[in-house]
């Protein structure tokens, strides 16, 4: 805003100021300047009427900004604003034109942005005005600066977020695509709005994507711009770990209940019932037509008239001919009046509708689970439509016709979200439609069972599934060709068909309707598959790696992204682990040059391309050379063992420090040990009297079976300690500075471990085993420690073993309760293990905001035994298999007592969480006490209260909660990635130069 700008003049935002200088105002010079203000502003407004035609003139444009720099930026008492007159007046003077005005708005908007966010008495912003305007250049011209100008950008978002109360809350968007608004600008407007903008909704509960799929210009772009910035939301909330929490825009369903795509098939089914009333009140509702002189224009019900009227006389069957004939008439005239272009378009339109529904169904499926996806396509789903089968239960053998029946009682939709089969085989018995003369042999050359399957599929109308799962038999597997003939005509996405060795002329054929073992001549250069992801059983021959890798097996595939390879254990390949990793690099740089060398083959993208909305129409990223294939090895680890995740098998073998579990405790067990360095070089300045003000030493309570106190490596952090442990046999007390079974003391050692100056207060409680073998805590000794940790003033309180709440007394589940909440209030955190199976759901006792649940990681950084992190885990940490294989310091423990660290009970994943959050407090406390160290200098002791209010903010679990995300990116699986944040740090500190703000860093 220009200095001479009246300071009175009130501003959104700054009408507090203005409220402040009225004090020293009085009434009429405020009345004097108000009527100043209107007079420039008409003054302007009548000026612009006149020049309109030469702001496209930069000479014209300047002088008149300059001449009324004072009045452009007010906003008037019926809250107008020169950008509302300028609209307005190019909406309602057709001698104005859009061109000539662009670039006043543009102008006005880069100049005074905080206009945009002004609505007129009407409810209306400037924005809104202009899309309503229906005119292409107004819109842009207030778009065009946004990516130039941060506080114009932030200023259209807003003004985009903004809804008119008096037009059913709609904001900018909906009203956008209700007018159907020029492709590119609606393109725009989605591509500068922010998430939550996707999201409003107005008084009947619809988004803007709802409002899109019933415009009446349909637009493949901007539904591909939804699909990519659905994607990008959900990307970015796994990284946060919150994309299980929180939904996006397309999961937004109407106050009737409708999906957007629900909401696009009622309104079209309302639309297709009103023009077919309003046909058939035509057809059967007589006009009056004026009679034409040409015979050739006269109604054919006429002419019918005069040919029936000289056969025969009138009946009451003439009658009815007479009727059936002019109806007949009606239907051919208005057959004749629909012109062949007209039809064309409107077969034109509903292609295009056909084909955006297909991309959002689709996208829909890969990313919901089937419950969303169900409600999504069909709401309530009262016909039981199915979107998946899974076969698994069933018995091994079954008869062909029963199994029929079954599968023919089912309703599928015609896209599958996955198909998951085990090995089974079909007795054929009788002949059905479905089961050709040769199937009834078992041998593997033979085998057509699972074929018999999707060949019912097939017939009841099923052509896509995006995943399909087969368990194939390794002594008498399906043939190639039944293979491939299984899926003639049904489209697969992520393929996983368990055949040892499988062709990869099969896979590059799945759902083509070539006959099997026809020459396709462009079947070397080109390929229509819509293969994304393909997991491939390997037998250890390199020849079939190769075979996978020429340019015409997988780089054919134009969309495949992820390839998976099931490697055999070590002791069923003929060849040298050494060998084996040879042949899989070479696999891994033939599949990256060859895909790269099918980069600029030629593929037309029609259906279900999601990976490149952004990019235009019918283009994909191989065309631009982009294409990256991520590859992922997984090796059986022996009989009776979960398979292992190799994402860096075939590569030269790593160091255990680079794999993920390992470089966690590398990265913590490094920042402990230099912060430890730092504090004890320290110390001396810390005078007791200073430590008042940070609450002394971190102490966690341990809830356990002991402690090993003696000579032990915990024994000085150890501060007392209490039982409630009674021995069976005598009714008396065990020593808590004991542990029963080794296993408190490995919990501490742990926590010793991330944290070397935290102070450790055990209590022991009875270890109790279920018929399972389980082990658990009663709740009522869980409730008695932790009463007896909060009167011990303890900041964190670790219960490393599932509390049994089921067989405890409603008393007893009541003092837990108390007590849990007791400690909430008092800012005491909680750190447990998540639930591992259903036995022991003790997490469900704890509210989500009072305690940390913490899963177990493998070395890679995933959980074990699972495709994702343990429901209610609020992050995974290495876990015992981790800690027994890194190279740490093994703990000392008695001969005979001797822990098996790969037991299932080992939750020592929660205790290095609860070591972890006590060094950060450390942390924290050290660059408080850095700073008041420093007041010292100037011989005046202060301590910031900012700083302490941080501190206490950061023993409760929300700002815990902040601080471990602050660490580091945390994985879909629930990893948090500390070294991110951590190893910077500790790079700085090994040179003793780390600034307090450096720690400080980590909490803020």
């Amino acid at each position: 805003m220009d200095e001479s700008f009246p300071s009175h003049v009130p501003f959104p935002g700054f009408e507090d100021d203005y409220d402040e200088d009225l004090d020293d105002i009085s009434e009429s010079e405020l009345d004097d300047d108000a009527d100043d203000s209107r007079a420039r502003f008409r003054a302007a407004t009548i000026a612009m009427e006149n020049r309109h035609d030469k702001f496209a003139e930069p000479q014209a444009l300047y002088d008149f900004l300059y001449e009324f720099r004072d009045a452009i930026g007010l906003v008037m008492e019926d809250s107008y604003t020169f950008l509302h007159v300028a609209i307005r007046f190019v909406k309602d003077n057709r001698d104005a034109r859009s061109g000539n005005m662009m670039p006043l708005i543009q102008s006005i908007v880069k100049e005074h942005p905080m206009l945009l966010r002004q609505r007129d008495s009407d409810g209306v912003t400037p924005l809104y005005m202009a899309i309503c305007t229906r005119k292409p250049l107004l819109i842009e011209a207030i778009l065009s600066g946004c990516a130039q100008y941060p506080e114009w950008e932030s200023a259209v978002q807003d003004s985009i977020e903004i809804p008119c109360v008096r037009q059913k809350s709609k904001t900018c968007l909906h009203i956008a695509f209700e007018l159907a608004i020029r492709e590119r600008v609606v393109i725009e407007l989605i591509k500068t709005a922010r998430d939550e903008a996707l999201a409003l909704q107005d008084e009947d509960g619809r988004t803007a994507l709802h409002y899109a799929v019933d415009s009446r210009r349909p637009s493949l772009a901007a539904a591909r711009l939804f699909i990519q910035r659905d994607d990008e939301i959900l990307k970015k909330r796994e990284s946060e770990g919150t994309a299980n929490l929180v939904e996006t825009f397309l999961d937004v369903i109407d106050k009737v209940g409708n999906s957007v795509y629900r909401h696009h098939l009622v309104t079209k089914e309302k639309k297709r019932s009103i023009s077919l009333k309003r046909d058939i009140k035509r057809q059967t509702v007589p006009s009056v037509r004026k009679t034409s002189n040409k015979s050739e224009k006269q109604p054919i019900t006429d002419l019918g008239r005069k040919e029936i009227g000289q056969k025969r006389p009138s009946s009451p069957t003439l009658r009815l001919q007479k009727a059936d004939i002019r109806t007949a008439g009606s239907m051919q005239l208005i057959e004749k009046q629909e012109k062949p272009d007209e039809r064309s378009g409107k077969q034109a339109t509903a292609q295009e509708w056909n084909k955006i529904l297909k991309e959002l169904k689709l996208h829909y499926m890969r990313t919901r689970n089937a419950v969303m996806a169900v409600s999504f396509l069909y709401g309530s789903n009262m016909n039981d439509i199915e979107l998946h089968i899974d076969l698994h239960g069933l018995p091994s053998k079954i008869e062909a016709t029963p199994f029929l029946e079954f599968l023919s009682s089912l309703k599928f939709d015609d896209t599958l979200q996955f198909v998951s089969l085990p090995d089974i085989q079909v007795d054929f018995k009788r002949r059905s439609q479905f089961i050709p003369h040769n199937d009834t042999k078992k041998s593997g050359k033979e085998r057509r069972d699972l074929k018999f399957f999707f060949d019912c599929l097939q017939t009841q109308g099923v052509r896509h599934i995006i995943r399909v799962d087969v368990e194939d038999s390794r002594e008498f597997p399906h043939s190639d060709q039944a293979i491939s003939e299984s899926f003639h005509t049904i489209t697969v996405e992520q393929f996983n068909w368990k055949k040892v060795d499988l062709d990869p002329r099969v896979i590059c054929k799945l759902g083509s309707k070539a006959t099997w073992g026809e020459v396709t001549p462009d079947l070397s250069t080109t390929c229509d598959s819509q293969i994304r992801e393909v997991t491939l059983s390997w037998s250890g021959n390199n020849t079939i790696l190769r075979a996978w890798s020429e340019p015409e097996g997988l780089p054919l595939l134009p969309r495949l992204r992820k390839i998976t390879i099931l490697v055999p254990a070590d002791e069923e390949m003929a060849e040298s682990p050494d060998w084996v990793s040879a042949c899989l690099a070479e696999f891994r740089q033939r599949i990256a040059r060859n895909a790269l060398t099918k980069a600029d083959s030629s593929v037309v993208v029609e259906e279900g391309e999601s990976d490149n909305v952004s990019k235009s129409k019918g283009s994909s990223d191989i065309e631009s050379g982009g294409r990256r294939i991520e590859i992922y090895f997984v090796q059986s680890r022996g009989k009776g063992q979960n398979p292992e995740n190799l994402h860096t098998f075939g590569q030269p073998r790593p160091s255990v420090e680079s794999r993920a579990g390992y470089r966690w405790l590398d990265t913590v067990y490094g920042f402990a040990d230099i912060l430890k360095q730092f504090w004890d070089r320290s110390v001396d300045e810390f005078r007791p009297d200073m430590r008042k003000h940070t609450g002394g030493d971190v102490v966690v309570a341990l809830i356990d079976d002991g402690v090993d106190a003696y000579d032990s490596s915990v024994s000085a952090n150890i501060i007392g300690g209490k039982s409630f442990a009674f021995d069976k046999m005598t009714n008396m007390l065990n020593p808590f500075y004991v542990s029963e079974l080794g296993h408190g003391t490995v919990m501490a050692e742990a926590i010793k471990r991330v944290c070397p100056m935290v102070k450790i207060y055990p209590i022991r409680v009875n270890i109790d085993s279920s018929e399972s073998g389980q082990s658990s805590v009663e709740a009522r000794s869980v409730a008695l420690a932790m009463e007896t940790a909060i009167n011990r003033n303890a900041n964190i309180i670790l219960i490393p073993w599932p509390i049994e709440v089921t067989k405890s007394s409603p008393q007893d589940k009541t003092l837990l309760e108390i007590v849990l909440l007791t400690a909430y209030n008092q800012n005491i955190l909680l750190f447990v293990p998540s639930d591992k199976n259903e036995e022991f759901q003790s997490s469900l006792i704890f509210r989500s905001d009072e305690a940390f649940r913490i899963g177990e990681a493998r070395d890679d950084g995933g959980a074990p035994g699972r495709s994702d992190s343990p429901p209610d885990a609020d992050f995974i940490f290495p876990g015992r298999e981790v800690i027994t294989q890194h190279d740490i310091e093994s703990p000392r423990r008695s001969s005979d007592r001797t822990l098996d660290l790969n037991s299932a009970s080992i939750n020592v994943n929660v205790s290095l969480a609860a070591g972890l959050a006590a060094i950060l407090i450390y942390a924290f406390k050290f660059v408080l006490l850095k700073k008041t160290a420093g007041t010292l200098s100037i011989g005046v002791e202060t301590v910031d209260k900012d700083d302490l209010s941080q501190l206490e903010r950061l023993q409760r679990y929300h700002g815990m909660m902040k601080a471990f995300q602050h660490l580091g990116s945390v994985t879909e699986s629930g990893f948090l990635k500390v070294w991110e944040a951590l190893d910077p740090i500790v790079d700085e500190m090994k040179d003793f130069t780390v600034e307090d703000q450096e720690l400080g860093r980590l909490i803020y």
